[in-house]
């Protein structure tokens, strides 16, 4: 009798080196968490994590490029907080995109003030 193996050899996927890039983060940019749980105060938060995770599995720039940008912020800005975090998070996002053309900086800084002045409605 023959036993076949079932176990799935796969070599690890891009999705997979970053999720170990992302845990492996120490030091100012490091994820916030609690009991080894990420920790997100507020929708937009998780959206910024999300987008720039995925991103980065798909390629458009690398997770070093990212968390590069991230330090950079961190130290720029003096982050002192889990919103000064995110919120170094969310430039360092806006910086891999523009740097790669996928987004452009006038174009993002229109929409802020859009939304800063009710001339859009929040999106949920």
């Amino acid at each position: 009798m023959s036993v076949q193996s079932t176990t799935n050899c796969q070599p690890a996927s891009s999705g997979d080196a970053v999720n170990l890039q992302i845990s492996s983060m120490t030091g100012s940019e490091s994820m916030p968490r609690v009991n080894g749980e990420l920790i997100f105060e507020a929708p937009w938060q998780s959206r910024a994590f999300g987008m720039a995770v995925s991103l980065s599995q798909q390629g458009l720039f690398t997770w070093a490029t990212f968390r590069g940008e991230l330090a950079s912020s961190i130290k720029r800005n003096n982050q002192n907080g889990l919103d000064e975090y995110y919120l170094c998070w969310l430039e360092a996002l806006e910086m891999c995109l523009t740097r790669t053309k996928v987004l452009d900086a006038e174009a993002i800084h229109q929409r802020e003030h859009e939304f800063e002045h009710h001339e859009r409605d929040e999106v949920f």
